[in-house]
């Protein structure tokens, strides 16, 4: 994630980026003891400002996700966290879209069950994906559907952002790669669409606007959560959640992705089947529209979805 980028977080606290060191006996690397979020911080070049998007919510689901994996956090607060974040960008100069990762995890020599001691880690660099309105870098996504299912919340629950849950999206595109595929979309256990592997799907059929359930063994997504609030409240065109069956992906008029990491990505194929006339729609050119002004700050009515870095 390097670019000239001199410090990160330790333990809590910044040091120079090379300093940061665990041992290969900590339960983090020998079990997968960690939880981590994705960040975006968005640059607008015209006010000379770092926005970063909806950090709080994203800080608050990292707490949860060690509550749920029996981590011992009360050492670190999400104030502090934030505050930290802020002084990361501030002493690292950020002043382009950036992406921070920030984790909690399970240091020392412990057992595979061991809760403590736990060690806070942030890290930043630059971030790729779509930042400019109405504009993508490459053409449109083609996914396949993969053979591996998605995990559930009885065996390893999606809703944990934790690095563990990630070795089954990392089967899927290592077999989506092989396939010939730009990423992996997964079907739950009872064979019901559930997620790409490494963000959330949104499909328009007949102008309905349909997405699965977080019941349906997806990650409860920050972003998809936004995207549903502004096509809701300023696009007016409520949100279908419910169960999808993977035919009705091949008859959608047009199919996106919702990440931190991938922002909004048009999808223009699945299992060679072109969507739409596989380039992006107009719902998909409109709400990536709307989420780059929510997060650079220019929808007065979401203005507690960002934090400036440098005005503060």
């Amino acid at each position: 994630m390097t670019k000239n980028i001199k410090y990160l977080v330790m333990d809590g606290d910044i040091v120079q980026y090379d300093q940061a060191k665990i041992h290969i006996e900590t339960p983090s690397v020998r079990y997968g003891a960690t939880v981590f979020e994705g960040i975006r911080a968005y640059w607008d070049n015209d006010v000379k400002e770092l926005y970063l998007f909806r950090a709080r919510e994203h800080i608050d689901r990292l707490f949860q996700s060690a509550k749920l994996m029996g981590m011992e956090t009360s050492q670190y607060t999400v104030d502090r966290t934030l505050d930290l974040i802020m002084e990361l960008l501030i002493a690292n100069q950020i002043d382009y879209a950036a992406y921070l990762r920030p984790s909690l995890f399970v240091s020392g020599t412990g057992s595979i069950q061991a809760s403590s001691p736990v060690s806070l880690g942030i890290v930043v660099g630059p971030a790729g994906g779509v930042i400019d309105k109405g504009s993508w870098d490459s053409r449109p996504f083609r996914l396949g559907i993969s053979s591996w299912k998605r995990i559930d919340d009885n065996s390893m629950p999606p809703r944990i952002k934790c690095a563990a849950n990630y070795q089954n999206a990392r089967m899927a595109l290592i077999q989506a790669e092989t396939d010939g595929y730009d990423g992996a979309l997964m079907l739950d256990t009872r064979g019901h669409v559930a997620e790409e592997a490494r963000a959330c799907i949104f499909l328009v059929r007949q102008g309905v606007i349909i997405t699965p359930m977080v019941t349906n063994s997806i990650l409860e997504s920050i972003t998809r959560d936004t995207v549903i609030q502004l096509l809701n409240d300023i696009h007016d065109r409520p949100v279908v959640e419910r169960e999808i069956d993977r035919t009705e992906l091949y008859l959608s008029d047009e199919i996106f992705l919702t990440g931190t990491s991938l922002g909004i990505t048009p999808v223009g194929q699945i299992d060679r089947f072109e969507i739409g006339d596989g380039t992006p729609g107009n719902i998909t050119t409109t709400i990536n529209n709307m989420y780059v002004n929510a997060a650079l700050g220019k929808t007065k009515q979401y203005l507690d979805w960002i934090t400036p870095v440098y005005r503060n």
